[in-house]
Parts: C-alpha cells; structure tokens; sequence
C-alpha cells in the first residue's frame, strides 16, 4: 500500500487551521524516547490528528552526518546529499508530534506502511533548509486507522523536497477514503543481487539517523514488542534501495514511493529485484523510471515494494 501522492495536510483538521511552533533547539533523542515510552499506556481517543505544524528553521546538511548515513545506507560520494538523508532532519519533528499530549494513540506500537519522498531541486552540503511538519490525511486500512504524516523543505522560500510517512494504528475503526496500493509487475522484476543483513545493521542505522526504536536494536528489546528478533529499519531499506539503483551522479529531481511489507529480521539475507533497461536507449533516457522489490532469500516473499523515478545533473 502506497503513500498517497499529493494529500492534503487540511483534510483530517476540518476548518481549523494548524497551530505553528517553531522548534529552535531539538530535544536529545533519549528525552524524545523517554517521551514515547511514557506514553506507551496512553488509552485510545477519538480519532482527531492535532491541527499542528513543527518547523525547524534552519536545519543544516551537515557533511559529517550525511556521510555517516551514506556509509550506513550505500550511498557513494558521487550521490551527492543521499536522496532519504533530508528525512533525518524531519525526524525529530515527527517524534514530537507523534508525541504530543493531543495525538490520539501511543507512537511505540505504530506501523510504517508506507513512503513517499520527492526531490523537487538539487540538494548541496552546508545548505541550511527550513523543515516543516503536519498531519496529512486520515485513510482506511483493513486493519485499523492509516494516517499521513507530512513534510516538507524549503530553500530560501522554494520547496525542494518533500515526504510523505503513511503509518497505522492497529485495532481502530477507520476514517477516510481507502488507502491506495502501489502496482507493479512482479513478473517483470529479475533479481540482480543478495544483501547480507548482519546483526549490528539496526544499531548502525540508529547511530546514523537517530532512530533508536527498540524494535531495531537488539533480539532482547524486539521480543518486548513481539518481534523474534530485531527487525531492520524500513527508512534504511527504502535508503538502500535507492543507493543500489542511483547512477554515481548527484540527482537533479527523484520521486520515490514504497510500501513496507514483512519484516526484515536481523542478521538475515535478502535479495534485490528490480526492472533491467529494455533497450540501450532506455538505459540512458532523461528520466529513468525502475520498479523494485526486496524480497527473502528465496525471492518469493516480499519484505518491500517500490518505485522509484529520477534524473540526474
């Protein structure tokens, strides 16, 4: 199931108009867990998203951080600034709204369904880019309430990227209009290379991006929240994925979507499916357009789905 493409942050708010609050200085992440664990027995409310936006004014492209994430995710210093990497800067945003006194559910427990990211201009280190976050719509899902949690990034004024985080409250009687899948081949798709998944990858994403949900981290903590193992992060799948397709050129504009489907349980192997160019003149068309899966070792069960569009400089 896909993020939809374009959803209106308005849309689950009514007439109200979001409240703005500008985050100078961001909480340390065991203050932002603390908060999500504390929360952890919040009982369940009405199924309102609080009409509020979290900006970040001047969030920097730190070369140090976004080399650590490259490391971590496949990027090359061809890419450039790592097309996923503006997530980390939305990041603690999102905790913090998840987080919120006024959000109706607890934010461990949480599914991330889906992502959509979009780079509208070309991204450069050291630039400083302001980050704002809010709700998106509220969708239906057949096993609870899917709801959109929007971002956005502008350059002196110009917005040059956008994501889009699709996540699900199990057990809740849905609102909203049908979640949308994203449709692809699979029959197309031909296996092109198999990722061995070692058993530190959840910590080392974690020290990268600041996601330190204990479901990645250890056997111990995953098994608290019914995982057999830790489970690989769905931002560094969707990151590697990208990684593994992106030509050794800085993208001038992308447009990627993915749904998260089973688990990744770690250490473990997965296996890359993607579609292969046709022809030569596909191969180096402007705008190259591939479908994508990450699937078991054997290739028959689907761990992650997605496509992804780009061009580059």
């Amino acid at each position: 199931m896909g993020a939809p493409s374009d959803p209106s942050p308005g849309s689950t708010h009514g007439a109200a108009r979001p409240r703005t609050v500008t985050i100078e200085t961001l909480p340390a992440p065991a203050k932002l867990y603390a908060r999500a664990l504390s929360g952890i027995l919040k009982r369940g409310r009405a199924t309102q998203l609080p009409a509020l936006r979290l900006v970040r004014p001047a969030a920097r492209l730190e070369p140090a951080a976004i080399e650590r994430y490259a490391r971590a995710c496949g990027f090359i210093p061809e890419h450039g600034v790592p097309l996923t990497f503006p997530h980390l800067l939305a990041f603690p945003l999102h905790l913090l709204m998840l987080t919120d006194p006024a959000f109706p559910w607890p934010a461990l427990g949480l599914v991330h369904l889906a992502n959509h990211v979009r780079l509208r201009r070309p991204l450069a280190c050291h630039e400083a880019l302001r980050v704002e976050v809010e709700f998106g719509a509220l969708l239906r899902h057949d096993k609870g309430q899917a709801f959109v949690l929007h971002t956005r990034l502008y350059r002196r004024g110009e917005a040059v990227w956008d994501g889009d985080s699709v996540y699900l409250k199990r057990g809740v009687a849905p609102l909203g209009d049908p979640l949308a899948a994203l449709e692809i081949d699979r029959d197309a798709l031909q296996r092109v290379t198999r990722w061995q998944l070692p058993a530190q990858l959840g910590r080392d994403y974690a020290h990268a991006s600041g996601d330190y949900n204990p479901i990645h981290l250890t056997a111990l903590s995953a098994k608290a929240f019914g995982f057999p193992r830790a489970i690989a992060h769905g931002m560094w799948t969707l990151a590697r994925a990208a990684a593994a397709l992106q030509p050794p050129k800085p993208l001038g504009e992308a447009d990627l979507s993915a749904e998260f489907k089973l688990p990744m349980l770690l250490p473990g192997d997965a296996s890359f499916w993607t579609t292969v160019p046709a022809t030569a003149a596909a191969a180096i068309a402007a705008t190259t357009t591939r479908d994508l899966e990450v699937r078991d070792a054997a290739g028959e069960k689907p761990h992650f789905r997605g496509r992804f569009q780009w061009t580059t400089l």
